[in-house]
């Protein structure tokens, strides 16, 4: 299970050197960005790529080398 929380803020935090996990998704010419990390988890939507906050997260994920996740599958369907 996954504990989400609304504060970017607290996620960068608590992050400290644990292994991370994130997501962007585009729905609508909206932009969906998904942070994972331990138990705690982080979602917000953006109108577009320049929003400052966007901009910060990408750079929080790329600098602390978390994994981003470009889709998923179940176990059983991984290798055919």
């Amino acid at each position: 299970m996954v504990n989400i929380i609304e504060s970017w803020d607290v996620l960068e935090e608590y992050a400290g050197g644990k292994l991370g996990f994130y997501q962007v998704l585009i729905n609508d010419n909206r932009i969906e960005v998904r942070v994972h990390t331990g138990r705690i988890g982080f979602i917000q939507e953006f109108p577009d790529r320049n929003d400052k906050l966007y901009e910060k997260i990408l750079g929080f994920c790329k600098r602390h080398r978390y994994i981003e996740i470009t889709e998923h599958l179940r176990d059983e369907e991984f290798f055919k």
